[in-house]
């Protein structure tokens, strides 16, 4: 693309040169150490670092048109384009330069502070099955066809966003479940998409302080944007959160439809006489679900707890809109796991005892994954929890308040430390446990909490780990270390015979 037809789309307040390069672009970059000859390279500022002061570097890479809010003091044969917001102009260069790909794509974007990678991958699950070409981009990677790949945030950022989309249209995807963070919203990487559908879960206290929201009030905020800022055809809202109503107040969709796991009569689809079930080594419930499509009917989730019927009613409401068969979405949900969510795995040398990952990673996730596993009745409740390195400190004292007032016992240890140091985090968590009557352990190697909350483990106890979920890896510094708790746990018999005693 020719850079005079890149730029047409975005408006330039300043030019730092008479002298105008009309190159072919070759590559549209925020990160310098991607920079090369033929490259535009946005000086975009970010919650960490300015790319403004990066400019130097992708100059010396090779690149010599450059987008930024200010000056830069670079040679003279490089040309600054100054304008009023680098993010929003990096977000409509990225949809010029990849052929404005979401036009081709029906695009269903979800937002909430828990459940969005359950009902993502639920929908991509079942769409697929009934036969339609879907893709998905969220926590758990990127998914079409029979390709795959990791990412680096729940939402890509806007370059990484627009080129998955871009495959995803040559590949004839035809429908996109995307979860959308309120980091994304915040920082305009989905700026430009319409959707299908938009999906709201619920919010509560999350991702606060340090290098992410200010408030709760901008978080909430945030997350309204995809329901007051984006044009929607059908927007699903769960009644049941507290702040629903709030994010129906702007919304700029065709059609609504409210779903309640409470039983409220006033949502469009609700379910009643929620009944839990254990079948062998896994958890599960029962409900009747009415409205909408449904006259009483009942369905089964092989998961646990009353969010499992929230997501599952989302989950319906969507795939019903997307025009699948009714009994074909509720007979898909009675096998439907997620990998990561409330996932049991059966250890052979304790074969009544339930082992649980789950990517319950903040006070709300924990406090709830815990309160459905008590309802089975478990002899004890094992939790296992860390926390991030670097961000949301808020989180350690809201998982160590629900471990605290759920768990028989806690074991604390690492999760994602990054550049933190582990036992800083885990005292951290610790200072909020220090009136906890209940057996409180440390261990700053994951891998030995596991092993020693298995050897205390007995009949009828259930072990939960929490954190990780799908992850397959540890992130230590900088770098994502190969780490699986399945594994550990399936290697236990024939690897690690050490024994703990309480």
């Amino acid at each position: 693309m020719r850079l005079k037809e890149l730029l047409s789309c975005i408006e330039i307040k300043k030019y730092s040169s008479d002298t105008y390069p009309n190159i072919d672009v070759l590559c549209l970059c925020h990160d310098s150490r991607r920079a090369i000859a033929g490259s535009v390279f946005v000086c975009k500022s970010g919650s960490v670092s300015d790319g403004h002061g990066y400019a130097p570097a992708a100059y010396s890479n090779g690149a010599r048109v450059f987008i930024a809010e200010r000056p830069l003091s670079l040679p003279d044969d490089a040309l600054v384009c100054i304008v009023e917001d680098t993010a929003a102009a990096l977000s409509a260069l990225a949809q010029k330069f990849y052929g404005y790909p979401a036009g081709e794509l029906k695009i269903i974007g979800i937002t909430g502070t828990k459940g969005k990678t359950t009902l993502a991958l639920s929908i991509y699950d079942i769409g697929t099955k009934y036969g339609f070409k879907m893709g998905y981009i969220g926590t758990n990677g990127v998914l079409y066809g029979n390709l795959g790949e990791d990412t680096a945030n729940t939402t890509p950022d806007v370059l990484e966003l627009q080129r998955i989309l871009r495959d995803m249209a040559n590949a004839r995807v035809e429908y996109v479940v995307l979860e959308v963070s309120s980091q994304a919203l915040w920082q305009k990487r989905i700026d430009g998409l319409s959707f299908y559908i938009t999906v709201f879960t619920n919010l509560y206290l999350d991702h606060i302080g340090g290098v992410e929201h200010p408030t709760f009030e901008h978080y909430r905020d945030c997350k309204r944007m995809l329901f007051a800022d984006y044009k929607t055809q059908n927007s699903i809202i769960n009644l049941d959160s507290d702040y629903a109503r709030y994010m129906m107040e702007s919304l700029d969709s065709t059609r609504t439809l409210t779903v309640s796991a409470k039983g409220n009569s006033a949502a469009d689809m609700y379910a009643e006489n929620l009944k839990k079930v254990k079948l062998g080594n896994s958890l599960g419930i029962k409900f009747q679900c009415r409205g909408f499509a449904f006259s009483g009917e009942e369905i089964f989730l092989p998961s646990p707890g009353s969010y499992s019927a929230e997501n599952a009613l989302e989950v319906i409401a969507a795939c019903l809109l997307l025009g699948i068969d009714r009994d074909f979405i509720t007979n898909s949900l009675q096998t439907l796991i997620i990998k990561g969510r409330c996932e049991t795995v059966s250890v052979l040398s304790k074969p009544n005892t339930m082992f649980i990952i789950d990517y319950a990673h903040n006070g709300a996730s924990l406090s709830s994954v815990l309160q459905a596993l008590k309802e089975y009745n478990p002899t004890r409740l094992i939790c296992l929890f860390g926390s991030v390195g670097t961000r949301t400190f808020g989180r350690r004292r809201e998982l160590a308040e629900a471990a605290k007032e759920h768990a028989d016992i806690i074991i604390v240890t690492s999760d994602n430390p990054a550049g933190e140091a582990p036992s800083h985090i885990i005292n951290d968590i610790c200072s909020h446990l220090t009136d906890c009557e209940k057996p409180v352990y440390k261990f700053e190697d994951r891998a030995e909490a596991i092993r020693f909350a298995v050897n205390i483990s007995a009949e009828g106890d259930y072990v939960l780990l929490a954190g990780k979920g799908h992850e397959n890896y540890q992130l230590i510094g900088a770098k994502k270390v190969p780490f699986s708790e399945r594994d550990i746990l399936l290697e236990f018999d024939s690897h690690h015979n050490t024994k703990f005693k309480l």
